[in-house]
């Protein structure tokens, strides 16, 4: 939660007195609980792990097991469930043909589940 009010205190512009409070609660709001940036890590250290996608080594299925997500495999593809949520749900080809996959699929965990 104090993810989504740091980006909404980028959003937030200081045109009127209101806004001006709703800012300074929201600064408040993240100053008092240590907002750590820890959504914003974790998403930087999934993209990193995921740039050069090319295949489930072991390592990179621990790391991803790490921050949550349940891995099986579906035919051709991986399917990684984040904390076993069937909500939050995506593929990974297990012989990927294109060079931007890691990136897209990263992405794609960003949108949908951090």
């Amino acid at each position: 939660m104090l993810a989504v009010l740091n980006q909404a205190l980028s959003n937030m512009n200081t045109d009127t007195q209101t806004v001006m409070r709703r800012r300074d609660v929201v600064a408040d709001i993240l100053k008092n609980n240590d907002y750590q940036h820890i959504s914003e890590k974790r998403a930087e250290e999934i993209k990193r792990l995921l740039k050069n996608y090319d295949g489930m080594p072991a390592r990179l299925r621990a790391e991803l097991e790490r921050f949550g997500f349940v891995i099986t495999e579906d035919g051709k593809h991986y399917k990684l469930t984040y904390f076993g949520d069937g909500r939050y749900q995506t593929t990974f080809s297990k012989t990927p043909s294109d060079v931007r996959t890691g990136k897209n699929s990263a992405q794609k965990i960003l949108r949908k589940m951090l």
